[in-house]
């Protein structure tokens, strides 16, 4: 070992010894330490774990897929309320719905979206002066079981004279009902067209 001594000016650390290995010099002569073989392990520092941070992310992503979710859904039912009232604006510009009241003539037939009035039925003074709409009978061509609310105008040009509420209970697809009718005006003769419309 004395041929590789390091001088007293050396500074501590390992150095090759008389036999070739790493031995401790620890400034003024060398330890029992000897230095393993090969490349020296250094362990990697652990990695920080960031719990608080990804617990916040993870709650943030599930924040994010729950209001995407609700979104969708909204959107979803956003779009089956427009069909809906899409439907019922054009429901209530066809012939007889309550924006476009359809022109009707006694004891004949006629048909309001899915609902087929049958032919046969009369106007006449109800004794009191009123209107008395007798025989008006309906079948329920709709896709479901639906009730009808009318109005019955009578008409002089764009006045209305006399006006009569009919009714039905729900009817069932397939079935056919009489129409209930009141009306607390005074029927004339004056009127030179009836109308009918859906009530809403």
């Amino acid at each position: 070992m004395t041929d590789q001594t390091p001088s007293g000016s050396t500074p501590p650390g390992f150095y090759p010894d008389s036999t070739g290995a790493m031995r401790w010099w620890d400034g003024n002569a060398w330890t029992d330490h000897l230095q393993q073989a090969g490349p020296v392990q250094v362990a990697a520092p652990a990695k920080k774990r960031h719990t608080f941070r990804n617990t916040m992310l993870g709650i943030i992503a599930v924040g994010v897929l729950f209001i995407g979710g609700c979104l969708a859904l909204v959107g979803g039912a956003a779009n089956e309320v427009g069909k809906s009232i899409d439907a019922a604006e054009k429901k209530d510009k066809e012939p007889g719905g309550p924006d476009n009241p359809l022109t009707i003539v006694e004891g004949k037939k006629f048909s309001v979206s899915g609902f087929d009035y049958a032919a046969g039925w009369k106007v006449s003074d109800d004794g009191l002066g009123s209107p008395d709409i007798k025989g008006l009978k309906v079948t329920n061509n709709r896709d479901e079981k639906d009730s009808a609310l009318v109005e019955i105008k009578f008409m002089k040009g764009t006045e209305v004279l006399a006006l009569a509420d009919c009714s039905t209970e729900p009817v069932a697809v397939g079935q056919t009902t009489t129409l209930t009718c009141l009306s607390a005006d005074e029927l004339t003769t004056e009127y030179d067209r009836i109308t009918i419309n859906d009530s809403f």
